[in-house]
């Protein structure tokens, strides 16, 4: 059975790096790259934000949930997806969430039976860190696999 590794990508520069590393490490070992995007249920991310403000989509379309969010998410993942084939990677599979970050990445990380995670580590503001935690801390508690935290 090949190996499978899984990258979670969000618009932020961090997402970035991990989908770097994600794509040159499963290139190398010939494994399978499961691009995930998660729409969170709760306000939407800075780093989202960010994103859908870069590529021009209306203020309108980020204050609505999953419809608008899933139309973020693909571009995000089809981004995402030619990135990794562009740089030689031939098996690639993305999937789009909705949910709580942390629990749909180690959810699907489990249910795909993924090797390894990578994750941005963008943090939190302190006080919203403090309180909450990042998604990045949270799936290395939760997932059952190796988690690389990307910076």
């Amino acid at each position: 059975m090949s190996k499978r590794y899984l990258v979670a990508v969000d618009g932020s520069e961090h997402g970035m790096r991990a989908l770097e590393l994600a794509t040159s490490l499963a290139k190398s070992s010939d494994a399978e790259l499961l691009i995930l995007h998660v729409i969170p249920y709760e306000p939407m991310p800075e780093g989202l934000q960010q994103y859908a403000e870069m590529e021009g989509i209306p203020i309108e379309e980020m204050n609505a949930r999953f419809h608008h969010g899933k139309a973020i998410g693909d571009r995000i993942s089809g981004e995402a997806e030619e990135y990794a084939r562009m740089n030689g990677l031939a098996h690639v599979t993305t999937e789009i969430v909705e949910g709580n970050p942390a629990s749909q990445i180690v959810a699907v990380a489990s249910g795909q039976k993924v090797e390894m995670i990578f994750v941005g580590s963008r943090g939190l503001s302190d006080v919203a860190g403090l309180l909450m935690g990042s998604v990045s801390h949270k799936v290395m508690h939760l997932a059952d696999c190796t988690c690389v935290a990307v910076k």
